[in-house]
């Protein structure tokens, strides 16, 4: 398995595991041409990039209206920055949330 695989679904994992939020977006149209070329995004929610072996994660996420969007960002960095780091040995340098959306919970 690619490790930048293994990183993402690490990440989604974390992210997943907090019942405040919903899901990822999905795919936009440029990912979906990308995809059909052969260029898969593995999540369109979840961009990493290194800048000299340091890790910037930013996460787009859709959460459950009701919940305290500034407390769960700040969970959600702090578990990220944590497990990733324990799990891969890569220093992270930041994790950026944008939260692009709110769903109703059923």
């Amino acid at each position: 398995m690619n490790d930048d695989v293994n990183i993402y679904e690490l990440i989604e994992k974390e992210v997943l595991s907090f019942s405040e939020v919903s899901r990822f977006p999905d795919a936009s149209l440029t990912e979906n041409i990308q995809a059909a070329l052969g260029r898969d995004s593995i999540n369109p929610g979840i961009r990493v990039s290194t800048d000299d072996d340091l890790m910037t994660i930013q996460l787009d996420l859709i959460v459950y209206y009701g919940v305290n969007i500034p407390q769960l960002c700040y969970d959600i960095q702090a578990k990220v920055r944590k497990n990733i780091e324990e799990q891969t040995g890569i220093e992270i340098k930041a994790v950026n949330i944008t939260v692009v959306g709110i769903d109703a919970k059923e």
